[in-house]
């Protein structure tokens, strides 16, 4: 069977022409909108000889492969019996430059359109016309030049037969992998119980081009679940590229250990796991300048030869062997990775490489392409994490600081800042009106401010032509460029979901851009893929989590059962004592000895969940004083990696004693961790997890009233309770564990928080006095012992 490829000109250019080092100076200052303004500009200049946007396609046989080349010419323009193709650059650059050096990538990429269209209209001879715009002093270079057809015919096949190397590479690759894919077998003896069900309605999904919703208890082995049916689903052809998407490095542990299971069984598949380029970078920090790094100097030069090595004795790329890949050949690790995922089945990353609007992968989602596969693991995180990624504020004192920084050194910059601050005082004076006539310490508005857009943008320009021509390290200015350019980012994607906020924190006056509700923008994100599969333990509930993903009728949903016997862990509602905000004093006591009444009743090691920092405090200093007998150990604020790690090594098995850790709800040690065994024997919760209540949460609950939802429960009742089912799920992790989970707050009998309990939270006890908690406790640990 012949094989069918298609690429763009401009992918072909770029993949096979590419050269020259990483420079993260060379920034991209200019915004696809502007340059889509010049190029519009430039086009309806000319008359009706100017044809603009001319689509062309070319399909020709080659060394045994169908191969369809193409693309869309800015214009081709008929003039004095001429025929010119026209390819427009806007640049910030003086566009005479461009006489002596002219940029052979854009050369290349007219070329091939000038051969194209000679081969579609039988011509034996074109012009070509690079056409350099410069967006600011708004000068116009063209520079067209005369090509015979069999000069571009040979330029054209140079780069077809180098990139039929590529093709080569990959299908070969391909055509082993189906065959091993065919030949897979489940990885393991037996399914657990719903688990084929589940890995049924995945692979339907893939094949039917549908989300699936799947709310999967620790134990299902949703891991396996998802990527054996996608991987399947690939084998026939319905998806080139599965991403398994994380929101932390314990889940990528996993899904990387279950790869490499199944390619211990025959599968020998390309995976690669995606890490962060500060936790990549081999030098001191992540400065991307050939100068700096010599991985980054002369990159460009080394990585196709590189990669052909690589990919000949390669198939997996971990960490590990991304850095080790990484100093043999000289290359950065951070962008190795990224070149190497281009040639990987299935890529393990971050939310943010997928959803992130400033650092999401362009290589894969910038394109007409969409035959791939989103596997959303622990895809309760997604949310909160979208609405981070698309917020960004800028502070007065950031302005006023570059203000000192570059006095006297460039006009210009001072000149738009001193307009920006300006503009901060008027905000300013403004909250200060607001405040004392006790209206509010914030303004909100639903209008994006285009004056405070236009300083920024004008800011930026001039920041840029000055990082042009001073090679001086200036890391202040540099981090206020890059802040300006995410703000102007976002401001892109600003709609009714979004909110301007004015606030003074003392002196400091911020303008935040505050995303709302980030469903439009996942929705957006999702659509560059055929087929999202959304999961995780605690997708409660349902409705909240399709409304924020776009969830459909004819999408699936599955509801798996926890594989654990209920038997062996004993779920406690305290549901007598009030953990409010305003009753936490009053009640502190009877929090306390709740606690203690569960801890002594079985010697272990137990975690206790708070919904604050303060709140945690409050009870620890009571308790420390009143139970001096028992010891606990209290989570820090901002706890480095080495710290939460000998944290967690006190949790040891065979521990007799009891050992109390103390942590906060949403935490590290509230999600994404295993201590199993008798590791940790018992889990208790303090209150319902809702966040304190404010200007953020308030603005999201009266977004969602007006769209006809329940806003409170979207602020603050739902958020809250993930993080209490997450942390009530630490307790049981295998078949083999038993423990207690008790959850104190009086709102437990709530119908509002029954509906969103999941199923294996049932049989349980309700402790209706304080002292029922002791007679619990010991009488499940009794019933343990004597099994």
């Amino acid at each position: 069977m012949e094989r069918e490829i298609k690429i763009s000109v401009r992918n072909l250019v770029e993949f096979i022409m590419r050269n020259g080092s990483i420079d993260n100076t060379k920034s991209a200052s200019i915004k696809p909108i502007e340059g889509t303004l010049a190029h519009q500009m430039i086009q309806n200049s000319y008359d009706e000889n100017y044809d603009a946007e001319y689509q062309l396609k070319y399909e020709f046989e080659y060394k045994g492969i169908s191969i369809k080349v193409e693309g869309r010419a800015d214009g081709i323009l008929k003039e004095d019996g001429k025929i010119i193709v026209d390819e427009i650059k806007s640049t910030l650059k003086d566009v005479n430059d461009y006489n002596k050096n002219i940029n052979q990538l854009h050369l290349a990429q007219v070329k091939c359109y000038a051969y194209i269209y000679c081969m579609l209209n039988d011509l034996g001879a074109i012009y070509v016309q690079l056409t350099y715009y410069n967006l600011e002093t708004k000068e116009i270079n063209k520079i067209r030049t005369q090509y015979e057809v069999k000069e571009l015919e040979k330029d054209f096949f140079n780069l077809i037969n180098e990139y039929k190397l590529w093709i080569d590479i990959e299908q070969n690759h391909i055509s082993k992998r189906d065959e091993n894919i065919e030949n897979l077998k489940f990885p393991f003896e037996n399914y657990r119980k719903g688990q084929r069900e589940f890995a049924v309605y995945v692979y339907k999904s893939i094949v039917d081009n549908k989300k699936c919703f799947a709310q999967a208890p620790t134990g299902t082995g949703k891991t396996i679940s998802t990527l054996f049916p996608s991987i399947k689903a690939m084998g026939k052809g319905y998806a080139s590229k599965i991403f398994y998407l994380t929101a932390k490095n314990i889940t990528k542990d996993v899904c990387e250990n279950s790869l490499k299971l199944m390619n211990e069984k025959g599968l020998d598949i390309k995976y690669i796991i995606i890490s962060s380029k500060d936790t990549v970078c081999k030098k001191d920090e992540a400065n991307c300048k050939p100068e700096y790094c010599e991985y980054a100097n002369g990159y460009f030069d080394r990585i196709n030869n590189a990669l052909k090595e690589i990919l000949k004795y390669e198939n997996t790329y971990s960490y590990e062997v991304i850095q080790r890949l990484s100093e043999k050949y000289k290359l950065c690790p951070f962008e190795l990775s990224l070149d190497l995922a281009l040639f990987s089945d299935i890529i393990v990353c971050d939310y943010n490489y997928v959803f992130d609007p400033k650092v999401y992968l362009k290589r894969f989602f910038d394109t007409k392409k969409n035959d791939y596969v989103f596997l959303i693991d622990e895809a309760h995180n997604l949310v909160d994490r979208t609405r981070d990624m698309y917020s960004k504020s800028l502070g007065k004192f950031q302005f006023e600081e570059i203000s000192k920084i570059m006095k006297g050194k460039n006009r210009s910059i001072n000149y738009s800042i001193n307009k920006i601050k300006s503009y901060f005082k008027e905000i300013d004076e403004e909250l200060i009106t607001y405040k004392d006539m006790k209206l509010s310490n914030h303004i909100e508005s639903k209008d994006l401010d285009t004056e405070f857009i236009n300083l920024l943008k004008a800011l930026t320009q001039k920041i840029d032509e000055y990082l042009e021509d001073n090679s001086e390290e200036n890391e202040k200015l540099i981090e206020l460029y890059f802040d300006a350019h995410s703000f102007l980012g976002i401001a892109e994607f600003y709609d009714d979901n979004f909110v301007t906020i004015y606030e003074k924190n003392g002196k400091e006056v911020l303008i935040r851009i505050y995303c709302i509700d980030p469903s439009g923008v996942i929705e957006q994100r999702m659509r560059s893929a055929k087929s999202t599969i959304i999961f995780s333990a605690t997708l409660l509930p349902i409705n909240y989590f399709k409304s924020m993903y776009s969830g459909e009728e004819k999408d699936y949903f599955i509801s798996l059962n926890s594989p654990f016997d209920v038997n062996k862990r004993e779920l406690i509602f305290a549901n007598n004592i009030n953990t409010t905000y305003n009753r936490r004093y009053e009640t502190c006591k009877d929090v306390s000895k709740s606690i203690k009444d569960c801890v002594k009743s079985n010697g272990g090691n137990y975690m206790v969940f708070f919904p604050s920092y303060s709140y945690m405090e409050l009870v620890y200093d009571y308790m420390i004083k009143n139970y001096t007998d028992l010891n606990i150990e209290i989570q820090e604020k901002d706890m480095s990696e080495t710290k939460k790690e000998s944290f967690l090594k006190n949790f040891q098995e065979g521990n007799n004693c009891t050992h109390i850790g103390f942590c906060v709800l949403g935490s590290h040690f509230s999600e994404g961790i295993d201590l199993t065994n008798d590791k940790l024997i018992g889990v208790i919760v303090v209150g319902v997890g809702m966040p304190q209540i404010g200007v953020d949460r308030n603005i999201i609950k009266k977004h969602f009233d007006k769209k006809g939802y329940d806003g409170f429960d979207y602020a603050y009742t739902y958020p809250g309770m993930i993080k209490v089912l997450q942390a009530a799920g630490r307790c049981i992790r295998t078949g083999s564990d038993k423990g207690v989970i008790m959850l104190i707050d009086n709102r437990y009998s709530q119908e509002k928080y029954k509906k969103i309990f999941p199923r294996e939270w049932y049989p349980n006890k309700v402790a209706r006095k304080t002292e029922d908690i002791s007679i619990i406790c010991k009488n499940f640990w009794k019933n343990m012992k004597e099994k």
